[in-house]
Formats: structure tokens, sequence, C-alpha cells
């Protein structure tokens, strides 16, 4: 076996026992994760140096990546109100189905003293559903929009919303996608082409 494949091998098999012990209801550490993947406490924090770390890749990784289905939104769903609504609901199924992982690393990117740092990527793909609409709206009302958007993904609309209101969690997406319609119409309908 080659080095780097022994490498992916070492990294699938933490990520797995970091899963493992989510799915019993605990936020491990990198050490709980390295006895349970039965690898070496030095060989696993060289994998990941911090336990953000290794919330960050256990929740982003590969084929659970939010709105991995971007493209074939955009090519299918014609009305950009739509589109952007149904990523925005697709968005907070994913997140309420890893909740209690993106609390965690909500509240570590919050830590001054801390290295955590979420990805940044609600605005690429804000800007790709919303591709085909930017020149039919003025700079300012699309830089409104697209900001607007930014507040709706992720997992401060549901930390606000499931520990703030009344809402059901299950409920949760809908009220975020129709919000996320109701901004792109009255973005478009004020530069007057809705």
């Amino acid at each position: 076996m080659s080095r780097d494949q022994q490498i992916r091998r070492t990294k699938r098999a933490l990520v797995a026992a970091a899963d493992e012990l989510f799915a019993e209801g605990r936020v491990p550490t990198v050490a709980e994760v390295a006895k349970h993947a039965d690898v070496g406490r030095a060989t696993a924090y060289r994998y990941f140096p911090t336990q953000e770390a290794l919330l960050l890749e256990t929740t982003f990784l590969g084929d659970s990546e939010p709105l991995r289905e971007l493209p074939k939104l955009v090519e299918t769903v014609d009305d950009p109100a739509e589109r952007v609504a149904e990523a925005v609901k697709s968005g907070a199924e994913w997140t309420l189905g890893r909740e209690a992982k993106l609390r965690m690393i909500l509240r570590a990117s919050l830590d001054p003293s801390g290295d955590a740092k979420r990805p940044a990527r609600r605005r690429g793909y804000i800007e790709d559903l919303l591709a085909d609409a930017k020149d039919k709206l003025p700079k300012k009302t699309y830089e409104r929009l697209t900001g607007a958007l930014t507040l709706l993904f992720g997992i401060d609309p549901i930390v606000a919303l499931a520990d703030n209101s009344d809402i059901k969690r299950k409920d949760i997406p809908d009220l975020l996608a129709w919000t996320a319609e109701q901004l792109v119409r009255a973005a478009l309908a004020e530069a007057g082409t809705d």
C-alpha cells in the first residue's frame, strides 16, 4: 500500500469513528476518536490538531456536502426565487440533520482565542443561484439581496429559530425557504423584472 493510500485510509477511519461517536449523541475529542478508530493519538493529532478541525472535517466531508446538487438545481429550476427557496430549504434540512456538530463548530468559531473557522461558502452558493438574475438587478439591490440571503443558510438561522421562536424544528426549512423566496421576489419587483 502506498503512503497516500495509507493516509487516506487512516483519515477515513478517524472520520468514521467520529461519526459513530456522534451517532451515540457524543461530541468526540480527537483522543476519543483515535481510541475508537484504534489509531495512535499522535497520529490522530497529526490529521486533526484540534477538536474543531475534526468537527469541520467530519461535517463538510465529501458527499455530505450541503447543496452538492446545486448545479442540477440551477439547470432545472428556471425561476430564481423558487431556485433560491429550494436551495435554502435543502440547506436547512441538511443543517438540522447535523445540528449538534454544527452548533459545536459555531461555538468554537465564536471563541476569539480559538482558531476554528467555518467554511465561507454561502456567498458562492448565492451567486450561482442568482447568476441569471444578477444583470436584471441594480447593483445595490443585488448586493442587499445576496447579503440578506446569507442570513438564511447555515446553522445561524436554525439556532435563532430553534432557540428563540415557537417554530417547530420540522417547519424551519419551509419557513426559511418562504423567506428566501419573498426576498428574491421583492428584489426582482423593485427592479421591475418580476
